[in-house]
């Protein structure tokens, strides 16, 4: 017989912990491959975990309750030895990994490809996020060749390289689970309480510094800003938000006009719609547009819109309102945050005119909106009264230069200004 473990999943991208919620499986219990055992949740997103093979529950190392680290042990189920081998992994399944169509990269061999890189397999194909996940479990390109895939084509699904880490002789620290860590290791000054109160961060703070200060020393960061007049659009907002919400259940706002926009201009840009493993460069075929949100408790997530690009305005309003509301009800489930390929962050709602936001990692760029606010305007060398957006593009300069960071900027600006009720299919209203 074989001990193999269950880890923690992982459950977006700035949760470094979960809580075991519900196990519905106890020791003693035989369990077929595929089967859910335990079910886990993030402060964002609920999870199940499901059996990676078929064998007998031997040890739950966490009761219900109680926190674990993304990546530790928290059951060990018992196989046969020859089944150990051959650890059954099915085709993604919509609770597990999302309902999205995957996005599959393929690349030319190479045998020198670091740990840090996007495994690089000429006879397979790869998701991002399958390739995300084995950078953050430090699998090898090796690793990833011994993988018999269970996909199209024996392609490495997300359920095969789960399986892969799970019976591991030996399962290997997750960095996001360790860089949180490694925040509190800096010491407190000798007269702390003297100087005012302790406060130990937040788990989800301390994850969110450091998936910050990770992307500032993974990506070379320039920021541009373009100002684009709104007048127009804020004039139509105001006659035909109200019938607008009526007719499509969902508010008409600016953070729904940005993002329409964007996933139009994205079309035209697909070295802005990318994602950076290592040396390699990958361009996505599907335009998922996250949404920062600020939740109560001072954390973030970031819900995506999937296809924004196919979407009508009405329709990425009605997912845009959804979404946002199922992250503050803290109701978001694993599709909802994955597969984003480019994020936009609205400081403006909080007053804010100007930011630098900070890319999301792996993506290449982030758009910042700032408030929209009245302002004096010069037109045909007459001052006049607008109402102004300032937009901030934040890209890595790694991939991106000045030049096509400005050409996205101006088509941004520049497409918004142009808008007109047609475009938004409102025009009836």
């Amino acid at each position: 017989m074989k001990t193999i473990p269950i880890l923690m999943p992982q459950m977006g991208q700035s949760a470094a912990e979960g809580n075991i919620v519900k196990w519905r499986k106890k020791v003693g219990d035989v369990i077929a491959a595929d089967e859910i055992i335990v079910e886990v949740e993030s402060d964002k997103i609920g999870f199940e975990v499901e059996s990676p093979a078929a064998g007998k529950l031997v040890a739950c190392l966490k009761a219900e309750g109680e926190i674990a680290a993304v990546g530790e042990t928290i059951a060990r189920i018992e196989v046969e030895a020859k089944a150990g081998a051959h650890v059954h992994a099915p085709a993604p399944k919509p609770h597990a990994g999302g309902t999205q169509e995957q996005v599959l990269v393929s690349a030319a061999e190479s045998a020198e490809l670091d740990r840090s890189e996007l495994p690089d397999i000429s006879k397979d194909w790869l998701s991002p996020y399958v390739g995300r996940m084995a950078m953050l479990n430090n699998v090898s390109l090796q690793e990833i060749r011994s993988i018999q895939g269970s996909g199209r084509q024996g392609r490495v699904t997300k359920n095969d390289l789960l399986a892969y880490i799970a019976r591991r002789e030996t399962a290997e620290p997750s960095p996001v689970a360790t860089n949180g860590a490694a925040a509190t290791a800096e010491p407190l000054p000798h007269n702390a309480e003297t100087l005012g109160q302790v406060v130990p961060m937040t788990t989800i703070r301390r994850t969110i510094a450091d998936h910050m200060v990770q992307s500032i020393h993974t990506s070379a960061h320039v920021t541009m800003v373009h100002a684009v007049d709104m007048t127009h659009i804020v004039a139509l907002r105001e006659r035909i938000k109200g019938t607008f919400e009526k007719k499509f259940g969902a508010k008409m706002t600016y953070s729904t006009v940005v993002l329409f926009v964007t996933s139009r201009v994205l079309r035209d840009f697909p070295s802005i719609n990318a994602n950076v493993y290592g040396s390699n460069l990958l361009f996505r075929n599907e335009i998922n547009i996250g949404c920062a949100v600020a939740l109560p408790d001072e954390s973030l997530v970031v819900p995506v819109v999937h296809e924004a690009d196919k979407k009508s305005f009405p329709k990425i309003a009605q997912n845009l309102d959804a979404i946002i509301k199922l992250a503050r009800s803290r109701q978001l489930k694993r599709e909802d945050v994955d597969g984003g390929t480019f994020t936009i962050s609205n400081f403006g709602a909080f007053g804010s005119i100007i930011g630098t936001p900070i890319i999301n990692q792996p993506q290449v760029a982030i758009l910042g909106m700032g408030a929209v606010f009245k302002a004096p305007v010069v037109i045909d060398n007459q001052i006049t009264i607008r109402d102004q957006l300032y937009l901030s593009f934040t890209f890595d300069h790694r991939v991106i230069d000045g030049a096509m960071g400005g050409r996205f900027l101006n088509a941004i600006q520049k497409a918004t200004e142009a808008l007109d009720e047609k475009d938004l299919d409102v025009a009836a209203l």
